[in-house]
């Protein structure tokens, strides 16, 4: 191999690379719990997986090492959040956050993605019927007309499905949310 053919090299050292990485990866990760334990925690597991997958540093890039750490860093943390259900999350202003975190310092697609879940599940407890217009018309945005014929009823009752099936998912949503806060 000639010169220009190698990979650049780029400091070996894990201590000085890590060095380097801990005080953004720390700052991300009290951007997320107020718990500096939990926040040093998470930043040590995400350094040993980030040097369990590249062993030999010195073949990555700076700025795909602090890309790569971000994303470990991240994912140890809805891990945490996961399986524990109860991580001190302090709100933050959303200046302060990386793009893509809710200002309660969790990855919006996770609270999308939770949210999106608990709400299918009580459009599967609908009678069926409502469910299907519920999917028709809410879920794929078909307008009432088309949800009538394929339904084979007149709009009117389409309205009638749709409006019973609000008032249900509202009484059950807000049941549902009183369940938590008790």
């Amino acid at each position: 191999m000639t010169e220009e053919t190698c990979p650049p090299a780029f400091d070996s050292d894990p201590d000085k690379r890590f060095a380097a990485l801990r005080r953004p990866l720390l700052s991300a990760a009290m951007a997320r719990s107020s718990d500096r334990d939990f926040a040093e925690d998470a930043v040590q597991i995400t350094m040993e997986k980030v040097f369990k997958r590249f062993p030999e540093l010195g073949e990555i890039s700076d700025s795909r090492l602090v890309q790569y750490s971000r994303k470990v860093l991240s994912h140890v943390i809805i891990d945490e959040f996961r399986a524990n259900k109860k991580l001190p999350i302090i709100p933050v202003p959303p200046e302060d956050l990386p793009d893509g975190t809710s200002s309660l310092g969790i990855p919006e697609s996770v609270l999308v993605a939770e949210l999106r879940a608990e709400i299918y599940k009580f459009i599967s407890e609908l009678p069926e019927r409502q469910r299907q217009v519920v999917n028709l018309a809410v879920v794929r945005e078909l307008p009432l007309e088309q949800v009538a014929k394929e339904m084979n009823v007149d709009v009117e009752t389409v309205q009638r499905y749709l409006r019973t099936a609000r008032r249900r998912l509202e009484r059950t949503m807000v049941e549902s949310s009183e369940e938590v806060s008790a």
